[in-house]
């Protein structure tokens, strides 16, 4: 892996204007509350989320595409788990085509999936549960069989 690039002091300056940003999302929460919004939030869907700034190391941060993951039934909740996509990750290439380098990791490129210019990662260590204030725009949704596999790396990286 590379190594982690970290800046004390910029993630301090982050945090500071995450702060205003967060007292936003939280003046929404009743809104979304009482209305109902984010009801229909189902797993496979990848949605853009803020996932805040000035996170520590190698934490997700930003607004950034994420896929949901948690059950259906649990999504009618307040908050939902997802993975988090990025367009940093190490592969390898095997007959020109990109392979993850890791295990736990699943690419999704996109010749195939349109909202994205890159190809993204699944980086299935990044599992978190977040608000659903947090959510913002629908993107697309993963294929069925590529979150088939995703979930195998999800138990691979739990160790089931």
């Amino acid at each position: 892996m590379r190594p982690l690039k970290w800046n004390k002091d910029k993630n301090i300056r982050d945090s500071g204007h995450w702060l205003a940003s967060k007292i936003e999302l939280i003046e929404l929460k009743d809104e979304i509350l009482k209305n109902n919004q984010k009801a229909n939030i189902k797993r496979g869907g990848i949605f853009n989320v803020e996932l805040g700034r000035g996170n520590i190391g190698a934490e997700k941060n930003k607004l950034r595409p994420c896929l949901i993951i948690s059950r259906n039934i649990l999504n009618n909740g307040q908050t939902v788990v997802i993975i988090p996509l990025s367009t940093k990750f190490d592969y390898k290439l095997i007959s020109l085509k990109k392979v993850p380098r890791y295990k736990n990791h699943f690419i999704l490129f996109a010749d195939e999936y349109s909202f994205s210019r890159d190809d993204l990662c699944l980086k299935c260590e990044d599992i978190r549960v977040i608000d659903k204030v947090r959510i913002k725009d629908h993107l697309g949704n993963i294929k069925k069989f590529h979150l088939d596999m995703v979930k195998k790396r999800i138990l691979f990286t739990l160790g089931f």
